[in-house]
């Protein structure tokens, strides 16, 4: 696992994809989830996706990531539309963006979240991850952990509030060099003006769920990303990919009057689409 000083060090064009996969696999962010993700993951969502855009005649112009977690995927819809011919300007979203790198000791530092949550702690040029694994139990990792998250996290906070750290985004580096890709931090289930009526499709990639959310989370997020498309003609594509790496989606799209029909599903659909196309 490289640590993050090294990771956002290095030049973009010299981070592979295994560097990437290793590095933002073993970050849990303060919500609960890692921000684990695979290039090529959505490959075949995107040609579909893709496939449905060139026959109906549209031409998109600006497109929504939510959920972006590290980006990878978002690169790789970016490049998939490109190709195809369709320069789409995006705005990528997710909960948290930004990161805080901070000098605690000599040769140990501390990669948090700006609320103070623990990514990942360095020490003498080894990355360790805070959080624990049932393997720690049987290999000592768990002492080390603890002596690390007594010795290290209050240093680690009290520094944040001084300076402030060095300031990273928990992004592929190639997605934060992109001039086709706004990058925000917005809680879908929240209100956020900024994405309000701006964009002609907007994809949801395995974020709305009833595993993410409870019900009234669940329904605000919905309201939400209806609120994000233009209008009629905007695409909204909602898709889950499950553990055996199979994707289950729908892409609707907005009629006259606001409604959204479903133009076509992958797998079984989206779990949510009922949310979307009942209101």
């Amino acid at each position: 696992m490289p640590t993050a000083s090294r990771f956002f060090s290095m030049p973009p064009e010299r981070v592979t994809q295994r560097d990437e996969a290793r590095f933002f696999g073993a970050l849990k962010t303060g919500n609960d989830t890692f921000k684990r993700t695979e290039h090529g993951r959505l490959a075949a969502i995107d040609a579909w996706l893709i496939r449905h855009i060139r026959a109906s005649g549209a031409v998109p112009r600006s497109a929504l990531d939510i959920g972006i977690s590290s980006g990878v995927t978002t690169v790789d819809l970016v490049t998939a539309l490109e190709q195809a011919g369709y320069p789409v300007r995006f705005t990528g979203i997710d909960r948290s963006l930004e990161a805080r790198l901070v000098d605690v000791a000599p040769l140990c530092r501390v990669l948090l979240e700006p609320n103070g949550h623990i990514l990942q702690y360095e020490v003498a040029g080894r990355a360790i991850h805070p959080w624990r694994r049932r393997l720690d139990y049987a290999d000592g990792m768990i002492l080390l952990r603890g002596l690390l998250h007594r010795w290290l996290d209050a240093r680690a906070r009290r520094s944040l509030a001084r300076d402030g750290g060095k300031q990273v985004l928990l992004v592929s580096p190639r997605l934060g060099g992109s001039a086709a890709v706004d990058l925000m931090e917005s809680d879908i289930t929240l209100s956020d003006p900024r994405l309000t009526g701006r964009f002609d499709l907007v994809r949801a990639a395995n974020i709305l769920n009833r595993h993410y959310f409870d019900p009234p989370s669940l329904q605000r997020a919905i309201v939400n990303v209806r609120s994000s498309l233009r209008g009629p003609g905007a695409w909204l594509l909602v898709v889950r990919t499950l553990e055996d790496g199979s994707h289950h989606g729908s892409l609707m799209r907005m009629e006259q009057g606001g409604g959204l029909a479903v133009v076509a599903r992958c797998g079984n659909g989206s779990e949510v689409e009922p949310l979307f196309t009942d209101q």
